[in-house]
């Protein structure tokens, strides 16, 4: 059950496909079915395929660090990825690969259409900012900033995905044509189409080039706070609400008696006794790579510790300055109140920053996001005929319900975040026990206190006492409580009235005793802002495994015909 190694796993399957095509891709080259699907699919296979000769012939997918070659014309990645060509040979091997994937994914998709199964696509929010499709249309995208999330109540100091932000104007001068593209091919396999963080296409966090964490950004598109607003408000001083607030007596309590060491790395002495950041470390990227390249340990803290602790003194601050007009346009910073400029301001000053950071978060741009996302949405919509699932997990704009009913796009119903009974789920929705981005319905309940478990408890409609760990038990009977929570969980939402229920496969494991996990806390997939650890969960049974273990095919085949679920 150990954790998969993906480089490792995707080294070893490239030479073994390498040692396949070496043996059978020139007759799929030759054949007419591959000239068809080459001729259909030109104008993003040929772009792929030289991207992966490049990125593998200079090692890395960083197009700014392949000279000439990083900036090429539509017109030179054509000539070089065509037959005559001078790359053409090496890409044929990933024309050969997209190809096998495309009959395969193709084939998969009618063989359950004709069992009755529809399959779901992924769409995600982002792309990576050295993926293909930033190489090619570098104007779609603002590589100056990057997506992210607020802090909210999984991660401390907010999320940077690391990906670039869409220009959205730009995308609409051409009618979208990149997102129907995208939409366009997806629909050849799937039915429906579940949409990450839709959040995204009503507003996104946006993030400074140059930010390590996700407490630096703001919601776009938004509407700044203007200079003059300040002035109107009497917050006159702009400049002590936008500079980090670093004080001697600060620092002490931060970093106790080594908060001298810290000075001495990173700061300097400014004005009015204040401390700021050494030329070259006022940003997070610089004090992360500092860090990174001479770690510093105090009593008491580790490295990490030691970097997370001076992040947050970057980020002290009331007011984030808009980095295309600094002196102009200011954002509230979120949870303002949580930070020392604002703990040392006068009262009247407290309660006018909490207002406005309140109204910026709350009702001032609703109308913006509305708009916004209509429009956006549209064009997703309009793009194929599959069905859309939104992904609506986190803060969200009070529009968003109005505006996804509108489109008649289902969100998704989690009981552990909806806190709602399980019943009163409306129909347009999509219940689910959990994401990707959770623990199992196992793993979460061994997580949670007795009163915890008592309110979960009665809101999937249960009476009495639920079933508990108890760290006298034996492992056998914690193993069957978790079998019994999560098939409640299971078959709860199974039952409920959304119009499709999606239960990840470690729940639906953990239906049955014969094929529950033995580690349910280790049963999670991606963990939001730990790189390092995320996509590396591997299932602990073969395929043939589950396929071949009668009671958890007859567990299945009972959940589904007593929910009234099964396809008829």
């Amino acid at each position: 059950e150990a954790l998969a190694a993906d480089e490792d796993v995707l080294t070893r399957k490239h030479r073994l496909l390498r040692r396949v095509y070496q043996t059978s891709g020139k007759r799929v080259l030759e054949s007419a079915e591959f000239g068809s699907f080459l001729e259909e699919h030109a104008h993003w296979l040929k772009p792929y395929g030289l991207f992966c000769v490049l990125r593998d012939l200079y090692g890395n997918s960083d197009s700014s660090q392949w000279g000439d070659l990083g900036r090429l014309s539509h017109a030179q990645i054509d000539s070089l990825a065509s037959a005559g060509g001078s790359k053409y040979q090496a890409c044929c091997y990933w024309y050969w690969l997209q190809f096998h994937l495309h009959l395969q994914l193709l084939d998969a998709s009618e063989y359950a259409g004709n069992k009755g199964i529809a399959l779901m696509g992924d769409l995600p929010i982002g792309i990576n900012r050295h993926a293909v499709d930033v190489w090619v249309r570098p104007d779609l995208f603002d590589l100056h900033k990057m997506a992210g999330a607020p802090p909210d109540v999984f991660t401390q100091r907010g999320q940077n995905w690391k990906l670039p932000v869409y220009d959205w104007d730009r995308m609409a001068r051409d009618g979208y044509s990149w997102w129907r593209a995208r939409l366009k091919h997806m629909g050849r396999y799937f039915s429906a189409l579940r949409v990450d963080h839709i959040l995204g296409f009503f507003r996104l966090w946006e993030l400074p080039s140059h930010a390590v964490t996700g407490l630096a950004g703001h919601y776009s598109p938004s509407s700044p706070i203007l200079a003059s607003q300040l002035d109107a408000l009497g917050l006159w001083d702009r400049q002590r609400l936008s500079t980090r607030y670093i004080r001697a007596h600060l620092l002490q309590r931060r970093f106790g008696k080594d908060s001298n060491i810290v000075a001495k790395r990173f700061l300097e002495e400014g004005p009015n006794g204040a401390f700021v950041f050494r030329a070259g470390l006022d940003t997070e990227m610089a004090l992360a790579d500092a860090i990174e390249r001479e770690p510093l340990v105090l009593e008491g803290m580790d490295p990490q510790q030691v970097l997370e602790a001076v992040l947050d003194m970057c980020n002290d601050r009331c007011l984030v300055r808009d980095e295309d007009a600094p002196d102009e346009r200011f954002y509230p910073r979120f949870r303002l109140w949580e930070t020392d400029s604002f703990a040392e301001l006068g009262p009247d000053w407290q309660v006018k920053l909490r207002q406005l950071h309140d109204d910026h978060f709350s009702w001032r741009h609703e109308e913006l996001c509305e708009a916004t996302a209509r429009q956006r949405l549209s064009v997703l919509q309009g793009a194929s005929t599959m069905m859309l699932v939104g992904e609506d997990m986190g803060p969200a704009p009070s529009c968003l319900p109005l505006v996804l009913q509108d489109a008649s796009i289902p969100g998704l119903r989690i009981p552990r975040v909806t806190k709602m009974a399980t019943a009163s789920y409306p129909y347009l929705s999509v219940a689910a026990s959990s994401t990707h981005d959770m623990l199992s319905s196992a793993g979460w309940w061994a997580s949670l206190s007795a009163a915890e478990r008592n309110q979960h408890w009665t809101l999937l409609g249960q009476t009495g006492a639920p079933p508990d760990h108890d760290a006298t038990h034996t492992h056998t009977h914690t193993h069957n409580v978790s079998t019994a929570v999560t098939s409640t969980f299971v078959r709860q939402l199974m039952a409920c009235p959304s119009m499709l229920a999606m239960i990840p496969l470690q729940d639906l494991l953990d239906t049955c005793d014969s094929t529950a996990s033995r580690n349910p806390t280790q049963d999670q997939i991606n963990f939001p802002g730990e790189q390092e650890k995320s996509w590396r969960w591997r299932c602990a049974l073969d395929i043939e495994d589950i396929v071949n273990n009668a009671e958890f095919v007859a567990t299945l085949r009972e959940l589904i015909h007593s929910s009234d679920r099964a396809v008829i």
